[in-house]
């Protein structure tokens, strides 16, 4: 059996359709985004065994089920903020971002998990980590995630260390640590204790998260999970419902919903305001779109083709920099701007509060001498669920979704 590729941006479709019966017409066809985090320590998930999970969802929702896996966890949080799929398994953090968008919690699978930063012995508060040399797994792993979260929480940015190194294995920041080419770093919390009792005096444990669901989670998107997430949650306590390498869904509970939104809180979002720069709501984009302004779309250009404002023109800010405040915005390219005019009023948007290409580009825009910038922080997601005309090949699915009966990252409601 081969084994699937871990390599960052591999991606790969397994196609499985079964006959639903001489004559019956084609069901719509369901699409299943896998995302392996490549930090993850978790098993490897096998080609010819993940062909079982999409056959048997193919039979358990009488719909051709193709499973597409990534290990790129930036595609990944990418998706969880759109509509292209209508089911999602993967980490906690990939999870909490779907929940707050479009998404619906169904299952989980693995046990609770809590990070630690994990820092050389002679660092015993947050404020000795200035500095100091931090070494993270991929970019968008998990635990980075976590470990921004807990740094941010402290009051501490990126920008302060020394060095940031990022790495492929969630054990290296630990190997890091005993060959001193790293002071901190971020672990298990469990894999922390283990290996400091190994190398007694050489580093402690200085923060701790939450507890956390581990393992994989299964979200659906909701106008999608409105009339299947009964076939989708017989196939869970099903002996069908498991993915070898990923383990055996059981249905979430609303502790599980808790926890989520715990997640979702470490997130790094963008600050409520720029000097210099309008923050506008989704009406008042619509108001400036008749108006004449320029509506600048600063994603990729997959995520515009799946849908876009109507009118909207595409200047996609190629992200190199941290996520932060104090970015250094030579490390990043946005010639796109010299594309747009300095006469009439332009508009910024991307993803919603996580995404940063809208407001470093406002920034951009700002320096360069634009005069009339607007900022859609809310971006995407806020104008999906104000129901604003969209372009592009995710229409139908948007029309769909049922509006919000809550505000957005307050609670989770677990599926029952």
């Amino acid at each position: 059996m081969a084994i699937l590729s871990k390599s960052t941006g591999a991606t790969l479709a397994l196609f499985v359709g079964l006959a639903l019966g001489a004559g019956a017409a084609a069901a719509a066809e369901i699409h299943v985004l896998l995302g392996v985090d490549p930090a993850d320590a978790s098993g490897d998930v096998l080609l010819s065994a993940s062909l079982a999970p999409a056959q048997s969802l193919t039979r358990s929702t009488g719909s051709r089920t193709t499973i597409a896996q990534t290990s790129s966890m930036h595609e990944v949080m990418r998706a969880s903020r759109t509509v292209e799929n209508e089911i999602i398994i993967a980490p906690a953090h990939v999870t909490a971002s779907a929940i707050l968008h479009a998404y619906q919690l169904l299952a989980t699978s693995g046990q609770e998990q809590t990070y630690a930063l994990v820092v050389r012995n002679d660092i015993d508060k947050v404020e000795k980590l200035a500095g100091k040399r931090l070494y993270l797994p991929q970019q968008d792993s998990l635990r980075s995630y976590m470990a921004k979260g807990l740094l941010t929480e402290s009051g501490v940015k990126l920008g302060q260390f020394s060095k940031v190194t990022y790495g492929n294995t969630s054990g290296g920041g630990l190997v890091a640590l005993s060959f001193d080419m790293a002071d901190v770093t971020v672990a298990d919390e469990t894999q922390a204790k283990e290996w400091i009792a190994q190398h007694p005096g050489q580093a402690r444990i200085l923060k701790t998260t939450r507890p956390v669901p581990g393992g994989m989670n299964m979200v659906v998107r909701k106008d999608f999970c409105a009339t299947e997430c009964g076939r989708l949650a017989d196939w869970v306590n099903s002996p069908d419902g498991a993915i070898p390498g990923v383990g055996r869904f059981r249905m979430a509970t609303a502790d599980a919903g808790r926890q989520f939104t715990y997640v979702a809180s470490l997130g790094i979002a963008t600050p409520e305001a720029i000097n210099g720069v309008t923050r506008v709501s989704a009406e008042q984009v619509a108001e400036l779109g008749k108006q004449g302004a320029t509506i600048v779309d600063t994603r990729s250009q997959k995520e515009f083709e799946n849908e876009h404002i109507r009118g909207a023109v595409l200047a996609s800010y190629l992200e190199k920099s941290l996520k932060e405040v104090d970015f250094d915005a030579k490390k990043d390219d946005f010639s796109a701007l010299k594309t747009i005019p300095k006469d009439k009023p332009v508009v910024f948007l991307c993803n919603g509060p996580e995404c940063w290409k809208s407001y470093k580009a406002s920034r951009g825009a700002l320096a360069e001498g634009y005069t009339k910038i607007y900022w859609f922080r809310g971006g995407m997601p806020e104008w999906r669920e104000k129901r604003l005309p969209v372009e592009g090949s995710a229409g139908a699915a948007l029309a769909k979704l049922p509006a919000p009966t809550q505000s957005r990252g307050k609670t989770v409601a677990a599926a029952r």
